[in-house]
């Protein structure tokens, strides 16, 4: 007689066996899903991850470690990013210097905003007008940021620029707007020298043994280019002084920059004090490529004006670069156009700013009076930042209290 259980356990087997194969594929089909479905959930936010963060970031092109370029594009990364860390990024870029930038704003790929002088615009469209047409239209500037005064530092025994003649003098690197402005004012002074384009560390070096005669640089003063200089090394900055020049001279580079001065409490190793060198300006400016208004670009652009313009006066901080004092958000730049953006907002501010203009005008006009009937030692101009930016926050709290 057979056995029920065992016939029932043999049939059990058999039909495992024949739904084992079934059972595994459904398994491994199962486990293939869920792991799909994982991998579609990572990639899904690594593209999210991807298209935000470049949404959310902002590249500012400057210049050399030590330029005021870089300070400053540094100095707006600290201060703006600061503010919301879930916000907008800056991210400031080693770059060649103003010609270079140009150039990169209006043709570089990931290049959204560059630091450059004003007058790339006209250089470049009289250097090659086929390929800079209507540059005026692609390039726009946000803001004039500050005066670049020109240094040319030498030896005592050069007294003038036409001291210079035929001699060694560092342009820095091509298309910067140290060679640039070089260039121009060697040029208009009627005055030829041998450029060389050495970095600035290795200039001052060759200087010091001789192999150069003068290390030329346009920026904003004053430079971290100069703190290896020592009052030992027995240099000086050469002025440049109407005094000095034919008048011809002088009215063709008043054309092409302003009259400007470096000060002793800029370079204490090089001026003495109560002592100022004259010399010429240029406007560096914060530039943009002029996106259509619809675009993604225009609108990463638009954000950051927003955020600038709206904290401005964050950078008046000590420790931000003296040159920050200088910036006026509604001065305009000949040949350029304002990025719309920066003019919307400026037209909307326009009783702030001037508020803000004449407080200052006043306040230097207060110093003058008080330093000449007190007649106590003038405050240097970083003393004199210093109290303003005290009354300014006076003057705001005053402004809050009345408010509430």
């Amino acid at each position: 007689m057979r056995n029920p259980w065992r016939q029932s356990t043999k049939a059990l087997r058999d039909r495992v066996a024949v739904l084992a194969p079934a059972i595994l594929l459904i398994t491994v089909l199962g486990a293939g899903t869920v792991a799909q479905g994982v991998e579609n959930t990572y990639a899904s936010k690594q593209r999210d991850e991807k298209r935000q963060a470049n949404t959310d970031t902002v590249t500012i092109i400057a210049s050399s470690g030590a330029s005021t370029y870089t300070r400053f594009a540094e100095d707006i990364q600290n201060v703006l990013d600061g503010i919301n860390p879930n916000g907008l990024r800056v991210l400031p870029m080693i770059g060649r210097g103003g010609g270079q930038n140009f150039h990169d704003v209006l043709f570089l790929r990931g290049v959204d905003i560059g630091t450059t002088d004003a007058d790339y615009m006209r250089y470049y469209k009289e250097k090659d007008p086929a390929l800079y047409a209507n540059a005026e239209n692609r390039v726009h500037y946000i803001a004039k940021l500050f005066n670049a005064e020109f240094h040319v530092l030498a030896h005592t025994d050069i007294r003038s620029y036409n001291d210079l003649k035929g001699k060694k003098v560092n342009f820095w690197k091509p298309l910067s707007i140290t060679a640039m402005a070089a260039q121009n004012i060697f040029r208009v002074l009627d005055i030829d020298v041998v450029p060389t384009n050495f970095d600035n560390d290795l200039a001052i070096e060759k200087l010091r043994s001789g192999e150069i005669a003068a290390v030329v640089r346009m920026g904003g003063a004053p430079q971290n280019d100069y703190v290896t200089v020592k009052p030992e090394d027995g240099f000086h900055l050469v002025p440049l002084t109407d005094a000095s020049l034919p008048k011809d001279k002088f009215s063709k580079l008043m054309q092409l920059y302003v009259p400007a001065a470096l000060k002793h409490d800029q370079y204490p190793q090089l001026i003495p004090e109560g002592q100022s060198v004259p010399t010429v300006a240029g406007s560096v400016v914060l530039a943009a490529y002029a996106w259509p208004e619809n675009s993604e670009g225009y609108q990463r652009i638009a954000t950051f004006v927003k955020m600038f313009f709206d904290n401005i006066d964050r950078f008046s901080d000590p420790s931000r670069h003296p040159k920050w004092r200088e910036v006026n958000l509604a001065a305009t730049v000949p040949g350029w156009t304002r990025f719309r953006a920066a003019q919307e907002w400026l037209d909307s501010h326009k009783s702030e700013i001037a508020a803000s203009i004449d407080m200052k005008r006043d306040f230097e006009r207060f110093m003058h009076d008080y330093q000449r009937t007190s007649g106590k030692r003038a405050l240097t101009s970083g003393e004199q930042d210093a109290l303003y930016q005290e009354f300014l926050a006076w003057w705001k709290s005053q402004a809050h209290r009345a408010r509430n």
